[in-house]
C-alpha cells in the first residue's frame, strides 16, 4: 500500500508483472473505495523507469484518509499488469492515527470492581 498526502505533485511507485514497453498504450485508474467509482483515468498514461521499478507523476486531488486502488492496463494487449491500495493522508508519521478525527474519548467514570471473598 502506498500513503500520499491529498494534494501537490505525487509520485506512484509501481513494479508491474511486466515491464512496461513504449510501444503499448496504458491506463492508469484511481478509483475511491469509499465513493465507489473511478476518481482519475489517464488513457495515455506514461512512466518513468528506474533500475527496477517505474514512476507515475500527478496532481490529482484526493480526499482526506481515504482508500484507492491504482490499477494499470495495458490497452493494447487488454491486460491488467499493476494493482495496489492507496491511502491518503496530510497526517505527519509522528502524529498518524487512523482515527484521528472520527474516534471521540468519553468518560465512563468510576470502574471499580468489589471482591467479597469468602
Amino acid at each position: 500500500m502506498q500513503i500520499v498526502t491529498t494534494s501537490g505533485n505525487r509520485d506512484f511507485n509501481v513494479i508491474p508483472r511486466v515491464n512496461f514497453s513504449s510501444s503499448k498504450v496504458y491506463e492508469l485508474k484511481i478509483t475511491s473505495e469509499q465513493q465507489n467509482k473511478v476518481v482519475f483515468t489517464d488513457s495515455t498514461a506514461s512512466f518513468t523507469n528506474y533500475k527496477y521499478y517505474f514512476t507515475y507523476a500527478t496532481s490529482e486531488a484526493l480526499l482526506e484518509a481515504n482508500f484507492y486502488t491504482i490499477e494499470i492496463n495495458n490497452l493494447t494487449d487488454n491486460k491488467l499488469e499493476f494493482r495496489d491500495k492507496l491511502f491518503c493522508t496530510d497526517q505527519t508519521i509522528s502524529t498518524f492515527s487512523m482515527s484521528n478525527n472520527v474516534y471521540v474519548e468519553t468518560q465512563t467514570g468510576n470502574n471499580e470492581y468489589k471482591y467479597y471473598g469468602e
